[in-house]
């Protein structure tokens, strides 16, 4: 059961960047529980936030028109019976409309904490922080 548990976990992760890729703030906030908290990479983010919080970036990468990529590189998982953490960096590469790119220099470590509820996986606690330069 553990290794099915976590092969679904970094099958939802992959879909989380998707979802951030396309700007889908539905499918997006799909992943999160009503009662999630967490704490984003947003250097103006001072307190953690919950999940009605959590869309805002989304909704800027869509309505800016950005793209962006990511690379996960698995750090950590571990399964405790119905709740999975993960660890993983990642850096995550900036497109703008005009041209620039940003990011090629900064890797982010990020930890979420998922929970099943009912027959899906849900986060319900996560940190972003920056790990260093590349």
């Amino acid at each position: 059961m553990q290794d099915t548990s976590i092969s679904e976990i970094w099958a939802l992760e992959e879909a989380y960047w998707r979802y951030v890729q396309q700007g889908d703030v539905e499918g997006y906030l799909s992943l999160w529980h009503e009662d999630f908290i967490g704490w984003p990479c947003a250097a103006d983010s001072l307190h953690p936030v919950r999940k009605d919080a959590a869309g805002a970036w989304i909704r800027s990468i869509r309505d800016q028109r950005l793209r962006l990529s990511a690379a996960l590189h698995r750090e950590g998982t571990q399964d405790f019976g119905g709740v999975v953490v993960v660890h993983y960096s990642t850096p995550v590469i900036t497109e703008y409309p005009d041209g620039r790119i940003t990011g090629n220099d900064q890797l982010y470590k990020f930890t979420h904490t998922w929970m099943k509820v009912g027959p899906a996986w849900q986060i319900i606690g996560g940190m972003c922080a920056p790990l260093g330069t590349t």
